[in-house]
């Protein structure tokens, strides 16, 4: 006797309240005569069920019957449905078909109280569609196959075991076992092609997950102290990335903020993109490059 035949027939009978040996035979794909045991035996442990005979007969549960709720408290029940219903908007889930049978299970109605969207303003349907073909390869464990841009600009074609996408200062990523490599990697999705990605028919065995990686190509975070004054225009953008113990507040409106970084063309164009929101007060290197940035672009315009 199947456990879970057991549970289909009492969330059948919640959802539609009555229905005929016959029609949950068919439902269930087994014999009429299985399905009275199956009753008995789920009376017998205390479901109360029970069957009518003659014109809209057949099998019943006791009105208001659920599932004994001192398995899962109140509170419990509401994390569990908008856990499934958060999970649904990620795409991990094709429908809110589990989410919806749990809600009749507990006689709750589900509240779509959050709304994720994996993608950026303006994607392309390419990066959906991207996104789309790393999570089920990631969920069959099946081979993915892509072209991918380093940070020099070098292409090369990987084939990797993926394992999880992370979502880390504002951009995606994928970690996965290169084969090329014979090692863990981070790739960044926007330097795949996601025009010629593909699954692969091969499947993998499961691999642990190292919990740290850094990017895929990239060095230290760095140790350089860097020292910034920003104006108070600029007090939103700071605040949202910058992490809070990095920020002082000033009694002038000012905001300084201090951290540990590389200091590279990355992280100087970074600056650059506060224009003049932004006073660099330490180290001199990065004040000089922004002092003979802002020369060398006042210079072409004005040979314009």
């Amino acid at each position: 006797m199947q456990t879970g035949r057991l549970f289909e027939i009492v969330y059948l009978l919640m959802d539609r309240r009555c229905m005929t040996a016959s029609e949950l035979a068919r439902e269930l794909e087994v014999s009429s005569r299985t399905i009275r045991r199956d009753v008995e035996a789920l009376s017998a442990a205390g479901v109360p069920v029970y069957m009518t005979r003659g014109k809209g007969g057949g099998i019943h549960l006791l009105d208001n019957y659920v599932l004994d709720k001192s398995l899962v408290s109140e509170s419990e029940q509401e994390a569990i449905l908008a856990a499934l219903s958060a999970l649904g908007r990620t795409g991990a889930v094709d429908n809110d078909a589990a989410r919806d049978r749990l809600a009749r299970v507990f006689q709750r109605e589900p509240v779509d109280w959050v709304d994720i969207d994996f993608s950026f303003w303006g994607a392309p349907p390419e990066y959906k569609h991207a996104f789309d073909l790393i999570r089920t390869a990631i969920c069959t464990r099946h081979l993915l196959r892509f072209s991918y841009f380093d940070a020099a600009g070098n292409a090369s074609v990987r084939t990797v075991e993926p394992a999880r996408l992370v979502f880390k200062e504002s951009c995606w990523y994928l970690r996965a076992y290169c084969l090329a490599r014979q090692d863990w990697r981070t790739f960044k999705l926007f330097r795949m092609n996601w025009e010629d990605m593909e699954i692969l028919p091969e499947t993998f065995a499961y691999r642990p997950v190292p919990e740290t990686l850094g990017e895929s190509g990239a060095g230290p975070r760095g140790t350089t102290e860097l020292k910034l004054r920003f104006n108070p225009e600029a007090k939103e953008r700071v605040r949202e990335e910058f992490a809070p113990e990095m920020i002082t507040f000033r009694e002038d409106g000012y905001l300084d903020v201090a951290l540990a970084c590389t200091l590279d063309e990355r992280t100087r164009f970074y600056l650059l993109s506060f224009g003049s929101m932004v006073e660099v007060l330490a180290p001199a290197e990065a004040r000089q490059w922004l002092i003979d940035e802002a020369q060398r672009i006042a210079n072409r315009y004005r040979a314009q």
